[in-house]
């Protein structure tokens, strides 16, 4: 047999590396196997076959965390290709926080939501990051399936522009505001965003989850982040506060008390189970037409969704909005 194939085989198998033995039964006639097919198959479909065969070590979810900070591992121990890291400035720009923080939070909502919609009963599932900036969600579903099976769409120009400077190995679909998404297919197991909806107007809001109920397979789910008590909380206090020393923070909070209602009304209006969006505007193509800051109560959702609501949570670790996951029936 050629050194191409041994090369491929031990690609596939570290364990073989330097030897033709390894712990995995199925790698006893791998050779053998090789030796029958080279000539008939590419590589590439080999590269399949191998992999699916051989099965891969588990990575536990301490380690896996651990390795979004150690790429080299990753790449190298795993054949995981981890994407790079923007600057701590243009993380906070995405979502106030950078490096191990912002990981953390991220990493709560990929665990939350792998429970709930029992991920881990499904072989290379297919997901859509909905909305995701620089991809900090995306890059955990690496542990779970192929780069090729993840999607990541996104609004802005610039994110997609930024997530290829960081090598992101995913599918990148720069969309629309409105539904469809041109190039994805109708077939996902999961559609995810984090603080997407917590900024879209009723009408994006309902739009976009008809649109993924479509294009989800039976079973499929809706996982996504609003605003709940948390933020009111943290509009109450902005009001009772004095102007903060930062120029854009200060300008932020002016925006918040000019253009939304006091924050005991919109208190009131949540318990009360009503949508509220607030059309405040953002960056880039982000207008105030569709985007501000919007509140999605549970009784709405009840009300909307009725049994494909399956789950609602303001106490996720970490996460401080709702998270709300919903299933196609």
């Amino acid at each position: 047999m050629g050194l191409s194939w041994v090369i491929l085989v031990e690609s596939c198998c570290p364990t073989l590396r330097g030897q033709r033995r390894c712990a995995y039964p199925a790698c006893a006639d791998l050779f053998a196997i090789l030796e029958l097919a080279h000539a008939k198959r590419s590589i590439a479909v080999l590269q399949r076959i191998l992999s699916s065969i051989i099965p891969q070590k588990k990575i536990s979810d301490a380690e896996w965390f651990a390795l979004q900070f150690d790429s080299a591992k990753a790449r190298d121990v795993y054949r995981i290709p981890l994407p790079g890291f923007p600057d701590d400035d243009t993380q906070k720009g995405f979502t106030a926080l950078s490096g191990e923080n912002n990981m953390r939070q991220a990493f709560e909502f990929y665990l939350h939501m792998r429970k709930v919609c029992q991920l881990d009963t499904l072989k290379q599932p297919k997901v859509l990051d909905f909305g995701g900036g620089w991809g900090r969600v995306s890059r955990l579903f690496l542990r779970d399936t192929a780069p090729q099976n993840i999607f990541l769409a996104e609004t802005r120009a610039s994110t997609i522009r930024l997530l290829k400077d960081l090598k992101a190995p995913y599918t990148l679909i720069h969309n629309a505001p409105p539904p469809p998404i041109n190039g994805l297919p109708n077939n996902l197991d999961l559609v995810f965003a984090y603080s997407v909806f917590s900024h879209l107007s009723e009408q994006y809001f309902l739009d976009w989850m008809a649109y993924f109920l479509k294009v989800l397979k039976p079973g499929g789910h809706v996982v996504f982040t609003s605003r709940g008590h948390y933020f009111i909380r943290h509009l109450q206090h902005l009001h009772a506060s004095e102007t903060a020393s930062d120029p854009m923070l200060a300008e932020h909070i002016r925006r918040l008390k000019q253009m939304m209602p006091h924050p005991d009304e919109i208190l009131r209006l949540y318990d009360a189970g009503e949508f509220q969006f607030y059309a405040i505007g953002g960056s880039e193509e982000l207008t105030p037409s569709f985007f501000g800051e919007a509140f999605i109560p549970e009784a709405y959702l009840k009300k909307r969704f009725g049994d494909a609501l399956i789950s609602f949570s303001e106490d996720v670790p970490r996460v401080d909005q709702s998270m709300t996951v919903l299933r196609k029936l």
